[in-house]
C-alpha cells in the first residue's frame, strides 16, 4: 500500500505562493522598523520611561550582541549568522505546502524577526539605522525583585528582563511554536530518507 501524504518536494509545496507569508513579513518588519525609529527619535537617550507602574516601559539600548545580551563583541559574526538564518528560513518556507498555514505563520514570524534585526546589523555596511550595526532595543519589562519563594539556586532574570524589540518578540513566539510542534513545520527529507519511505510505509500498512 502507498501513502496518501503529499511529498513536500512536489511543485505545489511552495509556501512562497501563500500570500500569508509575504503579508506577515512585510507588516511585521514594517512594525518593527517603525517602532524602532519612533523609540530612537522620541525617547530620552538615558533612563527608562515608565508606562504601567515600574514593570513596563521604554528604554533605548544599542545591543551589539544577540539575545539576552550574549555575544557583546560579536556583531560581525552575528550579522553573518542572521544573513544565513534569513536565507535558511526562506528556503524552508519554499518547501512547505501552501495549505500548511501553521507552518507559514511560524516561519513568517521567524523571518520577520530575523530581517528586522538584520536590518540594524547592516547599518554598519550601508549607513542606515545605527552606523555601528548594533540592534536597537527599547522595550523594558521589570517584574521587580524575586519573590520570597523563588529558589536561590535559580537566577531571577526578570529584574529587569533584558531589553528587547518587536523583532525579538516575533522570533521568540516563532521559536516556541517551532519547538513545541504547534507550528507544524515540515523539514525536507534527504534522498536517503525519501528512498526508504515507501518500504517503511508498506511495512507499517501491512496487517
Amino acid at each position: 500500500m502507498t501513502s496518501d501524504a503529499p511529498a513536500l518536494e512536489e511543485p505545489q509545496a511552495l509556501g512562497f505562493k501563500n500570500p500569508l507569508f509575504w503579508l506577515m513579513v512585510l507588516l511585521l518588519v514594517g512594525a518593527d522598523l517603525v517602532s524602532k525609529n519612533w523609540a530612537f527619535t522620541t525617547l530620552p537617550e538615558h533612563g527608562p520611561t515608565y508606562i504601567w507602574g515600574t514593570w513596563f516601559g521604554w528604554q533605548r539600548l544599542h545591543n551589539p550582541g544577540g539575545v539576552f545580551g550574549m555575544g557583546q563583541t560579536m556583531t560581525f559574526p552575528l550579522t553573518i549568522v542572521r544573513i544565513f538564518a534569513v536565507c535558511l528560513l526562506a528556503w524552508l518556507t519554499a518547501r512547505q505546502l501552501r495549505s500548511n498555514r501553521r507552518a507559514i505563520f511560524t516561519l513568517g514570524l521567524l523571518e520577520a524577526g530575523a530581517v528586522g534585526n538584520l536590518y540594524d546589523n547592516l547599518g554598519s555596511w550601508f549607513g542606515w539605522a545605527d552606523a555601528t550595526g548594533h540592534v536597537r532595543d527599547f522595550i523594558r519589562v521589570d517584574l521587580g525583585a524575586a519573590p520570597t519563594w523563588w529558589p536561590d539556586a535559580i537566577p531571577w532574570i526578570f529584574h529587569p528582563w533584558p531589553i528587547f524589540n518587536l523583532a525579538d518578540s516575533f522570533i521568540t513566539i516563532g521559536f516556541l511554536l517551532l519547538l513545541t510542534g504547534l507550528g507544524k513545520v515540515h523539514w525536507p527529507m534527504s534522498e536517503k530518507d525519501k528512498a526508504s519511505q515507501p518500504a517503511a510505509q508498506t511495512k507499517k500498512d501491512t496487517p
